[in-house]
């Protein structure tokens, strides 16, 4: 029992009766928190198992509505507040009770989820599931305020706002992140379940010590816990807990510490989850930042910006870009978009932008990839729908284009990659070729450009970017070379057939401390890091190659980059 002064018990008793639990009702309160009969226990554990199945089949059906309903059935909270209540009392019993339960109750839901999981024929990762996956500091202050709708729910348990409230703390903090913990275990997605269980454990620490808090501030350590815990382990004495054990971790914790030590366990949890919770909002606070930053630069491009397609996670920004213009102007665009993204995110962006000759052309273009809507007949075979027929001539002319492409492209120019039709001008056709292999001479490529534009009546415009076959060396990393690997990775990007073989090397046992060549070196495994194509090879030098074929360990790279 807590020994304070006078004045202080009695402002505890002023606070505990303006909330509704004056003094005589806390022994009342904590003789039902330690009672547990064989029916509260049934119904605890049959209400937690139907909320995990329900809300795991609602988090991967994406619906909100249905993860609100597991929400109001889960009672994971009475165990969680039940340990800041025996924290709060100093109730040896009511703790170690309520830690067994809390601890069972989250294996339990882990293991049901994973189990539903593995039972279902698809595992998409949506929204409701990623919206759990990356807490942050901003998801501590939620669960305080959670925790204390939880606190006055237990303290007016009788009152019109009890189910309102517990309702709410139960279903924001707990259940949800569980069942999202339970679906990256059964689908073998680490990075999920972490982000979860680290969610859970922020709201599980930060409601465990406002409820302690919040109880101890309010009086219930004056409560003879003593006397009300031999008398439910007198009435209780086959129970699990039995009385010698019980007893004996009673003495042991008396002995250990007292109320302050027992109030500053979920401090010094908290404290742990706050870095990693800091980190988190430090990205998101990065990603609405670079986010801002890239829509200032597209609205400072120099041409109408028809369409624009912004992507930014960690670490990765991916804009798409359609303007009005010609080919250079898009070009251009390109080259300064890349140049701004990079100054103000500290990133290499992968930046593509697309010329449309007329605002006309670009709403043809758009209305031709629309699918008009069919009326639903009854019919006993199935009648294929026909696909527009706009759409179907401009796919039939890309086709035909390509394969007079490849059949004019010479097989001393390296393998072709990739035929892209960026644009059709009122000039003729505007065409970009990737290959493996030397960049073009200029004879070369002005006799393609004379048999492409005979093959197909009509003025070409040529550009060609080339995939060097030949390793690239990395011992000596500078600005330059980062950004043209960044470049050729960008470059292929789609080419699924392509290989990046990347050989890391011997490090040396005494590396020189160079900030800036560690820079670039981070600067470049992040770079490659984002695709999905790379190999990594033990090789006796620090060499990039693509390569068509499996990567192997590549012979010795040439001299110079």
């Amino acid at each position: 029992m807590m020994r304070l002064p006078h004045p202080l018990l009695s402002v505890q008793d002023r606070v505990a009766a303006v909330l509704g639990c004056g003094a005589s009702r806390r022994p009342e309160l904590l003789a039902a928190m330690l009672h547990r009969g064989p029916a509260e226990v049934t119904g605890y554990w049959a209400q937690l198992l139907i909320a995990a199945a329900i809300a795991t089949l609602g988090l991967v059906l994406g619906s909100t509505a249905v993860i609100i309903g597991a929400m109001l059935v889960a009672p994971l909270m009475g165990p969680i507040v039940g340990l800041g209540m025996g924290l709060a009392a100093g109730s040896t019993v009511l703790v170690l009770r309520s830690s067994a339960r809390v601890i069972a109750s989250l294996l339990a839901v882990a293991a049901i989820s994973a189990l539903l999981t593995k039972l279902l024929p698809f595992h998409q990762l949506n929204a409701e599931i990623a919206a759990r996956t990356s807490p942050t500091a901003l998801d501590l202050g939620i669960a305080v305020f959670c925790a204390m709708a939880g606190v006055f729910a237990t303290l007016r348990p009788a009152s019109d706002v009890a189910t309102t409230a517990a309702g709410t703390s139960i279903g924001i903090s707990l259940v949800p992140p569980l069942c999202v913990c339970g679906y990256g275990v059964g689908t073998l997605a680490w990075p999920v379940a972490q982000g979860a269980a680290l969610l859970f454990l922020t709201n599980f620490a930060a409601i465990v010590l406002v409820a302690s808090l919040s109880f101890a501030l309010i009086g219930f350590g004056q409560a003879d816990i003593a006397r009300l815990e031999a008398a439910e382990l007198d009435a209780a004495p086959t129970s699990l807990l039995s009385r010698p054990l019980a007893r004996r971790a009673m003495r042991s914790v008396r002995a250990f510490g007292g109320p302050w030590l027992r109030l500053l366990m979920p401090v010094a949890l908290l404290a742990a989850l706050y870095a990693p919770l800091r980190r988190g909002l430090d990205e998101v606070a990065w990603q609405i930042t670079v986010r801002g930053n890239v829509d200032s630069a597209i609205s400072r491009l120099p041409g109408r910006v028809v369409q624009a397609q912004v992507q930014v996670e960690r670490g990765h920004v991916q804009v798409v870009i359609f303007l009005l213009g010609s080919q250079g102007d898009a070009l251009a665009a390109r080259d300064q978009l890349l140049q701004d993204i990079r100054t103000s995110a500290n990133v290499v962006p992968v930046v593509e932008v697309f010329a449309v000759p007329n605002a006309q052309e670009f709403e043809a273009l758009e209305r031709s990839t629309q699918v008009p809507a069919v009326p639903i007949v009854t019919s006993p075979t199935p009648v294929p729908l026909a696909p527009p027929p706009l759409a179907q001539a401009v796919d039939d002319a890309a086709q035909r284009v390509r394969e007079i492409v490849e059949s004019r492209w010479p097989s001393s120019a390296g393998e072709l990659l990739r035929v892209d039709m960026d644009t059709r001008t009122d000039d003729g056709i505007a065409l970009r070729l990737v290959h493996l292999g030397e960049p073009l001479g200029a004879a070369t490529l002005e006799t393609l450009v004379d048999i492409l534009s005979d093959d197909l009546g009509a003025t070409v415009l040529l550009s060609t970017d080339d995939v060097p076959a030949a390793p690239i060396r990395l011992d000596e990393l500078d600005d330059a070379l980062v950004m043209r690997i960044a470049t050729l990775s960008e470059r292929s990007r789609g080419i699924g057939e392509l290989r990046l073989c990347l050989g890391v090397g011997e490090r040396p046992k005494q590396p020189r401390k160079d900030a800036a060549r560690e820079a670039r070196r981070k600067a470049l495994l992040d770079v490659l890091a984002r695709d999905a194509r790379l190999t990594r090879l033990e090789t006796s030098e620090p060499t990039l190659r693509f390569a068509l074929v499996a990567c192997d360990a590549p012979a010795a790279a040439p001299a110079g980059k």
